[in-house]
């Protein structure tokens, strides 16, 4: 009787027409922790089968109305992997021959002795341990490979996946099957900009050279949105054999976080340039300014008639609008964050602008995470962001034409990706976008976004291609700010 704490004994099936062969294997058996059904007839056997599980067969070859050979058939249709341990005296060489057919653990010549009854259970055991082990590593290694945060493939000469792990549907929001079944998956989501270039990579991976490749792109998340990868691929050998390689094995890394902190620490480093070189050009500027325009408004009065006066006075009036510019992109401005929610802010900011945008015919789309957690700014501020950036992005809309608004999260940040059609829009540096030395609108400006952003922990990133313009606004979510990085106060 096993305890509760006690494995319950695997049962064995042992199928002789001698009775005493029967009570000698189950004997034996029961001494090595089994638990034997003992069976003198075909038909007894099939009926236990149908009742237990057994992990092993003991059959005797001579058998009354059917072989020990037909009754392992019958015995492996129902239980497919049941090992079985032939016993016979009147061994063949036909009968050896369709035993190892039927898959023979192995054989038992009789007479035998209890030795070597023991031996061949303990070879079964030792094999069933290993054969367990093997089974768990491999358990294991499938766990590993699926629940890993990387994206795991197995990609054809075709570029056709032959496997895909689960973390495609964290990533890229598509469950493997789904993956598997697109044509030209991997290649649909690259992002359109990156395709050719990764196109050609893998084209040279599947080549003779077996060299890895490595290489940085985006790609398409299903929702939308851009994610910034490492991908690397490694020619699958089989044998070594020299010939062209027909299968790649490849993982995906997302350094969307990585590409945001790096976009964070240049910014900083051009606000704090550019601070600097607007504060000395306001200053060296001003006074002689003021003189110039002073000496012209003289001079007009005394020579009305000299066209060439009013010019001087207009470059001063625009110079002066610069300098005013700069002087409020360098004014502190109070900044009081506190944890709020991102998602609406974003909704209070669409409902306000909802009726100038109707006015002007544009729509818009909205889809924002409903998991999306808070980030610690100050809502206010984060406010004028957003309708400076929607207000930004008008400005390239046709009438009729939709504005794309989305939120959603990475591993430590969360983002807020504005995106429009911009057929015909030429911009050649969108960083310029964030220098204070343009015309600007009555609002505080993409350039005091970008400051007032980067002062949060943010980041104000635009990219343009022949069909779209995407802003995007990052924030690092509340749980990964570091003690440097919750703030109060003004800056700068």
């Amino acid at each position: 009787m096993n305890g509760p704490d006690q494995p319950v004994a695997s049962k064995v099936l042992v199928v002789d027409d001698e009775t005493a062969i029967c009570d000698l294997v189950a004997h034996v058996l029961i001494s090595e922790g089994y638990d034997p059904v003992s069976c003198n007839h075909p038909a007894e056997a099939i009926a236990a089968v149908e009742k237990n599980v057994f992990s092993l067969a003991l059959v005797d070859i001579r058998l009354p109305e059917m072989d020990g050979l037909d009754l392992a058939a019958k015995l492996r249709e129902r239980i497919p992997q049941l090992p079985i341990i032939f016993m016979t005296g009147y061994g063949t060489l036909d009968s050896a021959v369709r035993a190892i057919k039927l898959g023979a653990y192995d054989f038992l010549r009789k007479p035998f002795s209890v030795t070597e009854l023991r031996l061949c259970l303990r070879r079964f055991g030792e094999r069933e341990a290993l054969k367990e082990r093997i089974e768990q590593a491999e358990r294991r290694y499938f766990h590993l490979i699926q629940t890993i945060p990387l994206l795991i493939l197995l990609l054809r000469k075709d570029f056709q996946l032959e496997f895909i792990n689960e973390a495609s549907l964290p990533m890229l929001g598509y469950e493997p099957e789904e993956a598997l079944k697109q044509t030209d998956w991997l290649m649909s989501r690259i992002y359109a900009e990156d395709r050719e270039h990764v196109r050609a990579l893998l084209v040279s991976a599947f080549s003779f050279k077996r060299a890895p490749i490595s290489m940085e792109c985006r790609f398409e998340h299903k929702n939308g949105h851009l994610i910034h990868v490492i991908m690397k691929f490694i020619p699958w050998m089989d044998s070594g054999a020299r010939r062209p390689v027909d299968h790649l094995e490849g993982i995906v890394v997302d350094i969307t976080d990585r590409v945001f902190l790096e976009k964070a620490l240049v910014q900083r480093a051009k606000l704090r340039t550019l601070g600097a070189v607007s504060a000395e050009v306001a200053h060296e500027i001003r006074n002689p300014l003021v003189s110039l325009g002073g000496f012209a408004r003289r001079l007009q009065t005394r020579h009305p008639e000299l066209p060439e006066i009013k010019i001087i006075l207009d470059e001063c009036l625009r110079l002066e609008k610069i300098l005013d510019r700069i002087k409020n992109y360098l004014k502190p401005v109070e900044i009081h964050p506190r944890e709020c929610s991102v998602n609406q802010v974003l909704q209070e900011c669409l409902d306000l602008l909802a009726p100038e945008m109707e006015s002007h015919r544009f729509r818009q789309t909205l889809d924002m995470d409903p998991e999306l957690p808070d980030a610690y700014v100050d809502p206010d501020v984060l406010g004028e962001v957003f309708i400076n950036v929607i207000r930004s992005a008008e400005t390239t809309l046709q009438k009729g034409s939709v504005l794309n608004v989305r939120t959603f999260e990475s591993e430590q940040n969360l983002h807020v990706e504005f995106m429009n059609e911009a057929k015909g829009v030429k911009i050649s540096d969108p960083e310029a976008l964030f220098l204070p030395f343009e015309e600007g609108g009555g609002n505080i400006g993409l350039s005091i976004s970008y400051r007032l952003l980067k002062n949060m922990g943010g980041v104000l990133a635009i990219t343009k291609d022949d069909e779209q313009i995407n802003y995007t606004i990052s924030l690092p979510k509340t749980t990964h700010l570091t003690s440097h990085q919750v703030f109060s106060g003004s800056w700068p």
